[in-house]
């Protein structure tokens, strides 16, 4: 019965809360400021989060708790973010307009997809880096410092620190100088 009880209070606050919030903040422009309310209003969900965190309209957030959020970063609209199998933002990440961030996978099994016999794994994206528009991330890979992963890219395996990365799936193109 227990379980019950705070399966309930995870539904609530991390939940309906939460996107109660986003929506009533929804109606702020994506600026500075707007975004800069919206990261401070949202920053208790988090599993932690630092300092100047924004967050742009339309981002979407599941599981929350298992986010952490380094000083300084900026998540831009209609992002998708999966926290179930953790994930770890760095200081002074920017996060451009409709990334994908999944730290889950369906499985495969049987010659179909099997929506209940899913896998997890953690994503690390590294300090100073940024991740392109209409990029994905998938489950179990670490993106390093200060890293550029490039537009519509897919990065699918780690990427090294001060790498320029991008293509489907992501390969590096050129180290980056410190």
């Amino acid at each position: 019965m227990a379980n019950f009880f705070r399966r309930a209070f995870n539904f609530f606050y991390y939940i309906i809360l939460m996107q109660s919030l986003i929506g009533i903040t929804n109606f702020l422009p994506n600026i500075g400021v707007s975004n800069r309310i919206r990261g401070f209003i949202l920053r208790p969900f988090f599993g932690s989060c630092g300092k100047g965190f924004q967050i742009a309209r339309g981002a979407i957030i599941n599981v929350p708790r298992n986010i952490v959020i380094g000083n300084d970063v900026y998540i831009a609209h209609d992002v998708w973010i999966n926290g179930s199998g953790g994930l770890s933002i760095g200081h002074n990440v920017i996060v451009s307009p409709k990334v994908v961030i999944a730290t889950t996978r369906h499985g495969y099994e049987s010659g179909s997809v099997q929506l209940r016999k899913s896998h997890v794994g953690p994503i690390k994206i590294g300090d100073g880096s940024w991740v392109a528009s209409n990029c994905t991330i998938t489950m179990g890979v670490s993106i390093g410092k200060g890293c550029i992963i490039g537009a519509c890219s897919c990065v699918t395996k780690d990427i090294l620190d001060y790498t320029l990365a991008g293509g489907v799936p992501a390969v590096a193109i050129k180290s980056l100088s410190k």
